[in-house]
């Protein structure tokens, strides 16, 4: 059984007198332990199904099911209950997080608000949190507009596992950050993917770390699917329009990345 299902999803929206479908009977679905990504130029749909299969927005039509129920039915404590499953890294986490809040309330939240650990024990889980991704547990106090892109890059990742999910969305969650620090993100999304088992739905523009980090891809034009499957096949020898016009629009794929796949990926 797949861990997400989406089926002939649709999202529509007036400008002016004109209904532009933003998603476009949109039907994927991704495996447990899997990385299905979505690529395809700005405005192809990409952040809009991050949104739905979240539900920050509802969808027009179709239907979403997460670990194996209507995850559309669900609403109030249920819904509450299974979002702590479904978790999301974004692009720029010093705008995603109040910036002058440090780093222990930012990892503090989902523990209390899911209920995963008493106060007495939040401190100790918020360290390991820390360590887990990378990051020493004298952070914790410091303020998140204190700490570097990819330390508060580490502190978002640290938050999304802290619920213990099944599957991430990660929307542009490297693109900001310079090549270095991107690489050492990428590397702890494998380790954490192999290590405890979750899938990512991943969002980048950039076909290099796609073909790094993706089992699969989405290639996405104006709202609809226009290619799709294994990335490395589909990146390597695109058949749609749009999948040739994205890679040869891309720059070279780096050197590094592709090392990281070849070990991330086997």
């Amino acid at each position: 059984m797949s861990l997400l299902a989406v089926s002939n999803l649709t999202k529509c929206y007036r400008r002016g007198d004109k209904t532009i479908a933003a998603v476009d009977d949109v039907s994927f679905h991704i495996d447990p332990g899997e990385t299905l990504a979505l690529a395809g130029p700005s405005g192809s749909g990409k952040s809009t199904i991050a949104r739905l299969v979240l539900r920050l927005i509802e969808p027009d039509d179709g239907r979403i099911d997460f670990e194996g129920s209507d995850f559309l039915a669900l609403s109030g404590a249920a819904l509450r209950a299974r979002r702590a499953r479904l978790q999301m890294v974004f692009q720029d986490p010093l705008a995603a997080f109040n910036p002058r809040a440090t780093v222990a309330r930012v990892l503090d939240d989902p523990l209390r608000v899911h209920g995963i650990a008493s106060r007495a024990e939040r401190p100790r889980r918020i360290a390991a949190l820390l360590e887990r991704v990378g990051l020493i547990a004298d952070l914790a106090p410091r303020a998140i507009h204190e700490i570097s892109g990819g330390q508060r890059q580490r502190v978002a990742i640290a938050r999304a596992i802290a619920t213990k999910p099944s599957l991430i969305v990660l929307d542009e969650a490297a693109s900001a950050l310079d090549v270095s620090v991107r690489g050492e993100i990428l590397k702890l999304l494998l380790d954490l993917q192999r290590q405890e088992k979750i899938a990512y739905l991943f969002i980048s523009h950039d076909l290099g770390v796609i073909r790094s980090v993706a089992h699969r891809v989405i290639l996405l034009d104006a709202g609809r699917i226009a290619e799709n499957g294994d990335a490395q096949t589909v990146i390597d020898a695109p058949q749609s329009a749009i999948g040739k016009a994205l890679v040869a629009a891309a720059p070279r794929l780096n050197r590094t990345l592709m090392r990281l796949a070849s070990a991330g990926l086997d």
